[in-house]
């Protein structure tokens, strides 16, 4: 895409931070809450579902959108 050095090496670490970001809160806040209050597990569950949906519907609606060469916005910026 030809950007520059710095912003690619911006982006890369960007990236891996946010899979070990992503390794802390599964593990030691969604593990250690279901650990604490095992009640709460389906919860944990239907909300990981939930945003799961709703970043699909984003990701859709985005690419859908950019495919046909227009935004993505309810309403363009101006």
């Amino acid at each position: 895409m030809g950007a520059p050095a710095a912003c690619i090496q911006f982006y890369r670490e960007h990236v891996e931070a946010d899979a070990v970001h992503e390794q802390v809160v599964r593990t030691d806040v969604v593990g250690d809450l279901v650990a604490r209050e095992p009640h709460v597990d389906r919860d944990v569950v239907f909300g990981i579902r939930a945003r799961d949906v709703v970043e699909n519907r984003l990701a859709e609606r985005m690419m859908s959108s950019w495919t046909a060469g227009h935004t993505s916005l309810p309403r363009p910026l101006s």
